[in-house]
């Protein structure tokens, strides 16, 4: 008995001075500047796992070991302190700003991490919660308006849709002119899906489907920060691919302490947000007749009356008021929904740290039904594990994608039309929505009241596709420390995207003697739909590896020198196959089967590698002075082999003025000048050396021949001549720029100029159909971009429990091509419906030329013989694409535990073609029709050309009129081409507020109450307020259907409205 109870007290003593040697560490953090508490500084025992972060009031408490000697208290724009501790267990830490990151590490090219100081080119890091302040689906959402020289556009209005991102400007003709999105220090895909599709009628699929490009796949919360490195000096480390800049991503990978669990839920509402003017003084008719089987509103003028309307069905007609329909158009879209969420956990010690993530996204677009749904699943794996000089570090993403879609633009022949085309054509008084129901006597394809145009509700009902992809992407990292000063790097990446497609598009033909089927009053038949299948798969393959050597080295008390010298090998390449079939045998069955005809299937495989070795050095002189020289030389398999290698060095200059000198008197806390020139060579596609081979395809006066003919396959020389002299394109740049900042660092100024000329641009050009060919590709071509940067950073007030922030962009680029090809003059981007974008030497890269009217020497138009005025006989220009300028303006104002913050996003200049300007003008829709209220007019300030006896041609003033009967031929026919276009190009300045949110973060206490660490509540809307120019009230300029590259900057074909969000999002941290 005695032994039990002499064990137990030894037990018992023991476990007493267990406790005893653990103590709890409380304290506050504190400013040096303005003695106020800072929030979310990391508090990190040193020698031991476990931390802290302090809270809103700057306070930590952190349970310690008696074996901790010292904690280490860090945070971004201040100097990083280690305490040690005394018997005390209360420590309170002030901090001193370090020129509000002047020491800070950022992530270079190559994924290389540097003093933010020593940098000598312009480099903009945002970090997530700039990012995810208002819920963003995708990265780019969340970067609109807040980086001077990137201009950032959502290409349409449907969920999962496409993005474009253009760093200063475009600078390629022909190539790609997006940046090269790095995760992690490797290259990922960014390509949009689609092709040509095997059955010509539906043409090419990325035109007439929007899938999205493949960053937007990624989820911003599993983003800790994004790199954008705009220039020559700050990308040429990653290759002939970065020749457009580069953006890299940082994700999250846990840091060390307890298990951290973050839950994010966000819920909006999407509605449309800019919708066509339309006018209200004409119904529904032509020529001022009431046709009722017309789709455009040239009709009498509206005076309220009771009517007949629409098809006479079986003797049958509706009626209703003879007026303009309210908010007709808007009401025709639904209002849209959208669900994010992600949930994250992470953790770790001192040698090894996680983070797990998920990620699902739901959106329900604007269009009725259905029809526009995106769903993304993304599952996060990231981490670090070091043991002795080894660490891993390690990223692996699975993204799977479902898209249900319709079809945007402009319909073709055979595949039926899209929803926004069918709606832009019902006159302005009748009720689009009485459509819903297409099924419905008057509605259905046999009774729809214009045999000129198809159900709207049918068009997206019957028609669509369904998209699924599924995404593997990561990487992982090996490094060794060889020595104090050496460290050994390899990383492997891949990025492998399996994808799937369906299209189809319904089998429909009014019954002969309907209404649509040439019984209405025009005696017109609507074309008939075949209905087609297509389906096809994609995969697309990435593999990056990279071998670095890595030096930082201290030569003596003034010079240090840091460095790397590596090589890398990136194979990619992709495989398409689709397959389709036209005249379905049974209506609404989509398969591949489904036809008498036999399906038809194209192919593509495209393979390419890349070989770099590369050096960079960075000599620092008295922690103040900088230069960087680089270089790297490629080795790429698209190009001959005789010009396969191209180098393109690098050097930059910072020097931190403020540093060397003390200029405190003048209250300047940072003064930074920093100079960079830089070269990035870029190669071309693959199959571009040797002429390929196509199927046989004769074309004949009715029809085509295609081959295999009588089970014999037959091939011909494709109608691209390529060339074996091809040059890599390369670009020199020089910039030029600094900083400075005022007051503690209070007011913040960064401005850079730059200069960039492109060269030995690759392009396939024209060339006369006698010489076999269609086009041959070429080296050709210089094109010279300038422009200025600048960004402003400001606190006007900083108090206890006040802080308004302030940031400021202005972005200027001018961008002229100084050369072209064999003499030619102008050279075609884009064009369509008479309207050329072509590049033309000595103006800015994508000019608009398009017909313009005849004058005579006094600068007066001249009409023909029916008083409508004359062609001339070369196109006119309409403008340019490049914008004046662009600026942003962002605004955080905070009290206590409320957040206040919006940004403003303003591009000023530039034109665009718009093709659902040009329909709403040939269907009399457009309030620009209401000209001279549409009575007989004499076109103002005009003459005629008379001829004289002795051929002398002289001009008269015209006196002969344009009946009102006739007023509509202004606006469509070839007797209005002359003045059409004033009409369809039109103005891109628009101002939006991208993002405004307002939030409120719990007291600890009631988030405790919950079983919370943090709590946050935000309301928020995105794109929530646009402001377009008096001579735009049509379409948001954003918009295209053409791509996110250079063809995009052409305009849109009818591509649907562009859209806002507004919801509610809760933030919580376990």
């Amino acid at each position: 008995m005695k032994k039990l109870i002499l064990s137990l007290f030894v037990c018992l003593s023991v476990a007493v001075t267990a406790v005893a040697q653990e103590r709890t560490i409380t304290g506050t953090v504190t400013s040096q500047e303005d003695k106020l508490p800072i929030p979310g500084v990391s508090v990190k025992l040193v020698g031991a796992p476990g931390g802290a972060v302090t809270g809103s009031d700057g306070k930590f408490a952190v349970k310690a070991p008696s074996s901790v000697k010292s904690i280490q208290f860090s945070f971004i724009g201040y100097i990083t302190q280690t305490i040690a501790l005394t018997s005390s267990s209360n420590v309170n830490v002030v901090l001193t700003s370090d020129s509000k990151g002047l020491n800070e590490v950022v992530v270079t090219a190559l994924g290389v991490n540097r003093e933010r100081k020593s940098l000598g080119y312009s480099s903009t890091v945002v970090n997530s919660e700039e990012i995810n302040r208002a819920a963003p689906t995708n990265l780019a959402a969340g970067l609109q308006g807040k980086i001077a020289g990137v201009d950032i556009s959502n290409t349409s209005g449907q969920p999962g849709g496409s993005s474009k991102v253009i760093l200063r400007g475009f600078a390629s003709i022909g190539g790609n002119n997006q940046p090269l999105y790095v995760v992690d220090g490797v290259p990922i895909n960014n390509a949009r899906p689609g092709g040509e599709a095997p059955v010509g009628s539906i043409g090419d699929l990325t035109d007439n489907y929007d899938f999205g490009n493949a960053a937007n796949d990624i989820n911003p919360n599993d983003i800790e920060s994004i790199s954008i490195l705009k220039g020559a000096a700050a990308s040429s480390l990653y290759g002939s691919r970065a020749s457009s800049g580069v953006i890299l991503i940082t994700t999250k990978k846990g840091q060390s302490g307890k298990l951290k669990i973050n839950f994010s839920t966000a819920a909006s509402f999407t509605q449309v947000s800019i919708v066509p003017d339309l006018q209200d003084q004409y119904g529904q008719g032509w020529g001022k007749v009431n046709y009722i089987a017309e789709n455009g509103s040239w009709g009498p003028k509206l005076d309220g009356m009771n009517r007949p309307w629409g098809s006479i069905v079986d003797g049958d007609q509706q009626t209703k008021s003879y007026s303009a329909v309210k908010s007709n158009f808007r009401d025709a879209f639904d209002t849209g929904k959208e669900f994010n969420n992600t949930l994250s956990f992470s953790g770790g010690n001192d040698n090894s740290t996680f983070n797990v993530s998920y990620g699902n996204v739901y959106s329900d677009g604007i269009l009725p039904g259905k029809n526009d749904t995106y769903k993304r699943n993304s599952l996060t794996l990231g981490g670090s594990t070091k043991y002795k000089a080894l660490t891993i570090t390690g990223t692996a993403n699975y993204i799977g994608k479902n898209t249900r879609s319709v079809q945007t633009g402009q319909a073709t022949s055979g595949i039926g039309s899209s929803f926004y085309e069918d709606i832009l054509q019902i006159p302005v008084d009748y009720p689009i929505k009485s459509f819903q129901d297409y099924n419905a006597k008057f509605n259905n394809v046999n009774d729809y009241f214009s045999p000129f145009s198809q159900n709207p509700y049918y068009s997206i009902n019957e028609n669509g596709s369904v998209f699924k992809s599924d995404r593997l992407y990561g990487n992982v990292d090996f490094k060794v420390k060889a020595t104090d000063w050496l460290t050994m790097q390899f990383q492997q990446g891949a990025d492998l995207n399996n994808i799937g497609v369906k299209l189809f598009n319904a089998k429909n033909a009014p019954i002969a003697g309907s209404w649509a089927g040439g019984g209405n009053d025009e005696a017109y038949n609507r074309q008939a739909s075949v209905g087609n299948v297509v389906e096809g798969s994609e995969r697309y393959f990435e593999y990056d590896s990279k071998l670095n050597a890595i030096f930082n080295k201290k030569i003596d008390s003034d010079f240090d020198l840091n460095g790397l010298v590596g090589m890398n090998f990136n194979d990619r390449g992709s495989r398409a196959l689709y397959t389709g079939i036209e005249n379905l045998a049974i209506p609404g069955f989509y398969s591949i089967s489904n036809s008498a005809n036999d399906p038809t299937s194209t192919n593509t495989e495209t393979h390419r590698r890349i070989f770099g070795m590369y050096a960079s050095a960075t000599l620092g002189y008295k922690n103040y002075a900088f230069l960087t020289l680089n270089a790297r030389n490629d080795w790429s398999s698209t190009l001959p082999t005789k010009n396969n290698s191209f180098f393109y060095p690098g050097a930059n200059l910072a020097i931190i003025l403020s540093q060397a000198f003390d200029l405190s008197a003048a209250k300047i806390s940072l003064l930074k000048v920093r100079a960079a020139y830089g070269k990035t060579g870029s190669d071309t596609d693959p199959y571009r050396i040797y002429n390929t081979l196509q199927r046989a395809n004769i074309p004949l006066g009715f029809g085509n021949i295609i081959s295999p003919i009588g089970g014999v396959a037959g091939y011909s020389i494709a109608d691209r001549l390529n060339n074996q002299n091809l040059k890599p394109e390369i670009s020199t740049e020089t910039e030029f720029g600094g900083e400075i900042k005022f007051f503690d660092n209070r007011l913040g100024i960064d401005a850079t100029y730059y200069s960039r000329v492109t060269n030995n641009q690759i392009l396939p050009i024209g060339v006369s159909p006698s010489t076999g060919y269609t086009t041959r590709v070429v080296n050709f071509g210089k094109v010279r971009n300038r422009g200025v940067e600048i960004a402003v950073t400001g606190t006007p007030i900083k108090t206890k429990d006040i802080t308004w922030d302030l940031g400021y962009t202005f972005s200027r680029n001018r961008n002229v091509v100084l050369e072209l090809p064999d003499g030619l003059t102008s050279v075609d981007l884009n064009s369509a419906y008479n309207a050329r974008f072509v590049a033309k030497v000595g103006q800015p890269l994508g000019v608009f030329e398009a017909p313009v009217p005849t004058y005579d020497p006094q600068g007066r138009i001249v009409v023909g013989a029916n008083g409508f005025p004359l062609v001339a006989p070369t196109n006119g220009e309409y403008g340019t694409s490049q914008r004046d300028f662009v600026m942003g303006f962002t605004n955080r104002f905070t009290y206590k535990d409320f957040s206040f913050s919006f940004t403003l996003d303003y591009r000023k200049g530039g034109v665009f073609y718009s093709g659902t300007a040009d329909l709403l003008n040939f269907v009399g829709n457009d309030p620009k029709t209401l000209y001279n209220d549409r009575r007989t007019m004499i076109i103002p300030n005009s003459v005629r050309a008379v001829t004289g006896a002795n051929g002398q041609v002289t001009y008269v003033e015209n006196t002969i009129p344009i009946s009102e009967a006739n007023f509509n031929a202004n606006y469509y026919t070839s007797q209005g081409l002359a003045t059409a276009y004033q009409n369809r190009i039109l103005d891109k300045t628009f101002l939006k507020v991208r993002d405004i949110t307002l939030s409120y973060s719990l007291p600890k206490s009631v988030a405790k109450k919950i079983g919370s660490e943090r709590a946050t509540i935000t309301a928020y809307g995105r794109n929530m307020f646009t402001w377009l120019p008096k001579s735009n009230r049509t379409i948001d300029p954003e918009v295209s259907n053409l791509g996110n590259d250079l063809a995009s900057e052409f305009g849109e074909f009818r591509s649907g409205p562009s859209t806002r969000n507004f919801g509610l999002s809760l933030n919580l941290t376990f």
